[in-house]
């Protein structure tokens, strides 16, 4: 394509890691994003095809691709990385038939489960593929597959929205209102302004005092390196549990992040004793109006720390969280690896920071029409150890879900389930929980679990309940030593 056509455009902090990132894993697809949105009604598929038609033309980020760009300097060869945005083709929605299939929805996984495994050629591009999958005459999956240098959670979920608008309107016969996407120059431009200035330095200051020093990562499996190849388990929170959970932070005063993050954090202590640790919580990495209505790559990932001791009431917890949380948020345009940096981490790098926990706080159900679609995730990047991602809200059509990315070498599927059950256990007590419920009474093991643990004790003498796992670990060991 003549050079001519392309607008050439400069990168976002996060666009730049990330190009780094995939650099080091060539031909790996770490860093793919996606996921689809399952629409139970019918779809006129001519235009749907125009809504994503005009969606593509108004977004840059998924008419890019990358470039460097060297030259030389006083100070020696200077690379630089730019995007190239190419005009819109005519046709970027694929359709796939799957109504003929003996099992639609299997046949659907499969084919998308081939696409995200594919890498994305940044420099040749495209970088997002997006098809409407039909499995009935009622039943369609739109999915919209992306590398992460184009966009993030929030910028998906941006563009599936501006996505839904156009292909409502135009169902109704109507002329889709103006975009009010802005152009990638005037995104990153955003985030140029405040790498200089006071808001930064303020934001350095408060990161560098939460963390003069840094504690043990936490982890329920053994450290190993970021992949692609995961193993995923995923539970829809019991309609009676939904719904209590919102009384039960409203009764803390604290909204559902911070409570989810609360109960995590409870989960965590009593699985493995630990008292201080962190958890790397992915932020939009956005505050100005111009980012916030964009589609782009901005995403920040930063670490909220936690320390607790078994005593503690969790209301005391929850509002701890609260409070590190909104201070995490208030500082999230401090990029997460300049912090990284600043802490000496550099080789380390995400890992150090502890498992992640993604609280889906703008993922909606965006309507086509009169018809509400289901968000339903494939991928949301590279998993070091363990990434806890919450859905929904109890007003949400599906309610809360709870899904856990486990890394294969650290997590059988069993396990990964176990896990799951134990997390759903702490949030049921949380949700009966009442002022003066202290971390140390979650049973995170079913009674099961610990009479396996139990039945080897020798002598009457047997731990009282409400021992952390570790605790009923090593008192097994100290009594029993060939037992384990």
């Amino acid at each position: 394509m003549s050079e001519a056509r392309l607008l050439r455009r400069p990168v976002s902090a996060a666009q730049s890691g990330i190009w780094v990132a995939q650099h080091l894993h060539a031909d790996s697809p770490l860093y793919n994003c996606g996921g689809y949105y399952e629409i139970a009604g019918p779809v006129d598929a001519e235009i749907f095809a125009e809504a994503v038609r005009r969606g593509v033309q108004e977004t840059e980020a998924l008419r890019s691709r990358f470039a460097q760009e060297e030259r030389d300097t006083d100070s020696g060869p200077e690379v630089t990385l730019h995007q190239l945005v190419e005009p819109a083709e005519p046709h970027p929605l694929r359709f796939v038939d799957l109504r003929a299939a003996s099992d639609p929805e299997a046949a659907a996984h499969r084919w998308m489960n081939a696409r995200m495994a594919r890498p994305f050629d940044l420099t040749r591009g495209p970088v997002s593929e997006q098809a409407l999958l039909t499995l009935a005459d009622d039943l369609h999956w739109y999915f919209h597959g992306y590398h992460h240098a184009v966009l993030d959670g929030f910028g998906q979920s941006v563009y599936a929205t501006r996505v839904a608008a156009l292909y409502s309107a135009l169902l109704a016969g109507e002329e889709p209102s103006p975009t009010g996407f802005a152009t990638l120059d005037r995104v990153v431009a955003d985030e140029a302004a405040y790498a200089g200035s006071r808001r930064h330095t303020r934001d350095r200051a408060h990161w560098r005092e939460v963390f003069t020093d840094l504690p043990e990562p936490v982890s329920l499996g053994r450290a190993s390196g970021s992949t692609h190849s995961l193993r995923r388990h995923v539970r829809t929170l019991p309609t009676p549990l939904a719904e209590r959970l919102p009384g039960a932070a409203a009764r803390l005063g604290v909204q559902w992040p911070a409570l989810a993050l609360a109960a995590t954090a409870a989960f965590f202590h009593r699985m493995t004793g630990g008292t201080d640790f962190t958890f790397s919580i992915p932020l939009a990495g956005r505050s100005g109006r111009t980012s916030l209505t964009t589609p782009s790559a901005m995403v920040n990932v930063l670490p909220l720390r936690v320390r607790l001791t078994s005593d503690i009431r969790f209301t005391e917890l929850a509002a701890q969280v609260s409070r590190s949380l909104a201070d995490v948020v208030r500082h999230q345009r401090f990029r997460g690896e300049e912090l990284i940096h600043e802490l000496g981490l550099s080789g380390a790098g995400q890992a150090r920071l502890g498992p992640t926990v993604n609280i889906m706080a703008f993922a909606g159900e965006p309507l086509f029409g009169t018809t509400p679609a289901v968000t339903h995730p494939l991928s949301t990047g590279p998993v070091n150890d363990l990434k806890i991602n919450f859905y929904g809200t109890a007003d949400s059509r599906t309610g809360i879900r709870v899904e856990l990315d486990g890394h294969h070498e650290l997590y059988g599927a069993d396990e990964l389930a176990a896990h799951c059950d134990r997390l759903v256990r702490v949030l049921e007590w949380v949700a009966d929980s009442d002022d003066e419920s202290r971390v140390s009474e979650v049973e995170v093991l079913e009674e099961a679990e610990r009479e396996q643990i139990l039945s080897g004790w020798q002598g009457a003498s047997r731990p009282v309940r409400g021992a952390s796992l570790p605790q009923l670990i090593a008192e097994q060991a100290e009594r029993t030593p060939d037992a384990v």
